[in-house]
């Protein structure tokens, strides 16, 4: 089964920083990154969409990235909630 377009979004909405690992399909390769979409005006995606558009803030860009090419995201606590 695969990631579910929903999740992901409201993942990247409530967190601050949420790690996303996925592969280029252009290059076949494997990135890891920090991404959010908290505070950030990106308009509506929609749930059933198989592509989702996150803001990369490692490298402060927005990404474009294909649902079906994530294999794992995951929510970072922030800081100041884990103290």
């Amino acid at each position: 089964m695969s990631i579910q377009t929903g999740i992901i979004l409201r993942t990247l909405s409530e967190s601050s920083r949420v790690e996303i690992i996925f592969e280029s399909l252009t290059s076949n390769k494997i990135h890891k990154g920090i991404y959010t979409l908290r505070n950030r005006n990106v308009g509506r995606q929609s749930n059933d969409s198989d592509t989702i558009v996150a803001w990369d803030l490692e490298n402060k860009k927005w990404q474009d990235i294909r649902v079906s090419t994530i294999t794992q995201f995951m929510g970072i606590p922030d800081e100041s909630q884990s103290k």
